[in-house]
């Protein structure tokens, strides 16, 4: 088969991006294609947990994020119901021993210095502003490489050993190869915008409303990220709508509408709907990963973290696989499993939550448990930290800790 590159990824945001950067370490050549130019807006809650935080230290990003503004966030505050708890990362409430605090950037300066960065590295083409189009496949139906249209409307054919999927929740490599389901009952979508930053510090805050939820949380100096999450029913008709449907909803959230100016000059941009799932994630010749391979309503902040670490699973495996000369889905088997083993109980989790969440009786009492115990909200963010692992709940420690009254 005639190549043109080892990996053809489409899509270059943190799980594409990532992936071409950990796989020219290795050695491999990689096409990293994206239908946008960068730097771009993209609606996101600008939040990177504490487990980021290591991923982009292997790749030697960390220092150029904190050199553009990021934000260390050292603690989460919840509101909603007439009930307030805030929680800090790295609490020995726990039991355990982690960062203490994660990192809150704009969603342009995070993609923009990490597709740079790849870039950079030798063995990445960079292809912006290219768009992919249908999959390339053999006889037996093995994917090859794909379609892509230039900046100039030409269409063109990329071959590669693999092609990655990492285009977002509503990816077309994923609907390509059969693998893009909707999850209608957790259909959501989320309004995003900057406003001034006002009296926060080093602290994100969740206000919980019907429906839906706020989060505020600071990107800068000047300036916190402002996104409010609802139901599909509860969105206005049209774009001219959302300033007054946002500054409407902004006098639900007790004491938010006082502290939040929105600012005319500032867009507001709507994504959704934001609930899709893969009913795999390898086959012969192709892989998904980030978004692309399963998105859930990010109340915990963990999207970022899936696509990094995802990423990550993922570059080993094709590297064994390409070693081997091999391009079936079997030899890709490492990351499927290693997928689970790490995502599995945190995406029960964030199901779990959605489930409460439209539940308002059930969102009462979990805010009512954390505001008296909350240490139950430490452990919640050490789960979803990764400071935590799973079977440590079976042990007495982390609950004395976290029952502990206020």
């Amino acid at each position: 088969m005639r190549r043109d590159q080892d990996v053809l990824i489409v899509g270059a945001g943190p799980a594409g991006a990532h992936l071409a950067l950990r796989l020219a370490r290795a050695g491999w050549s990689v096409a990293l294609l994206d239908k946008r130019r960068f730097p771009r807006p993209k609606p996101c809650g600008e939040f990177l947990g504490p487990d980021c935080l290591p991923l982009l230290e292997e790749l030697g990003l960390a220092d150029a994020l904190r050199a553009h503004g990021a934000r260390r966030i050292r603690s989460m505050q919840l509101h909603g119901f007439g009930r307030e708890s805030r929680g800090c990362y790295g609490s020995s409430a726990c039991g355990t021993r982690a960062l203490d605090h994660g990192y809150s950037i704009r969603r342009e300066v995070l993609d923009e210095l990490t597709v740079r960065a790849a870039e950079r590295a030798s063995g990445v083409q960079l292809l912006e502003g290219h768009a992919a189009g249908a999959l390339l496949r053999e006889s037996d139906g093995r994917v090859v490489g794909a379609t892509v249209r230039d900046p100039a409307g030409e269409m063109h054919e990329l071959r590669a050993a693999f092609t990655i999927g990492a285009d977002g929740i509503h990816s077309a490599i994923a609907r390509q190869l059969g693998a893009w389901r909707r999850v209608p009952w957790l259909e959501r979508f989320a309004l995003t915008t900057h406003v001034p930053r006002g009296d926060l510090t080093d602290h994100s805050e969740l206000f919980f409303v019907e429906d839906g939820y706020f989060v505020l949380s600071p990107v800068d100096g000047e300036q916190a990220s402002l996104n409010l999450v609802v139901g599909r029913g509860a969105l206005p008709g049209g774009r001219r709508e959302l300033a007054g449907f946002l500054a409407e909803r902004l006098h639900e959230a007790p004491g938010l509408a006082q502290r939040v100016q929105l600012d005319p000059d500032e867009p507001i941009r709507a994504c959704g709907p934001l609930a899709a799932r893969s009913t795999a994630q390898t086959f012969d010749g192709a892989a998904l990963v980030g978004d692309a391979a399963g998105f859930v309503d990010p109340v915990t902040g963990e999207g970022t973290y899936f696509a990094m670490r995802g990423a990550a699973l993922l570059a080993v495996a094709l590297d064994r696989a390409l070693h081997a000369r091999r391009t079936d889905a079997e030899s890709l088997r490492s990351y499927a499993r290693a997928r689970r083993t790490e995502f599995a109980h945190r995406r029960a989790l964030g199901f779990a939550i959605q489930h409460a969440l439209r539940r308002p009786r059930v969102t009462r009492a979990v805010l009512g448990l954390l505001a008296a115990r909350p240490g139950c909200l430490e452990l919640l963010m050490a789960i979803t930290g990764n400071a935590l692992p799973p079977r440590a709940l079976l042990r007495p420690a982390p609950w004395l800790g976290a029952l502990r009254p206020t």
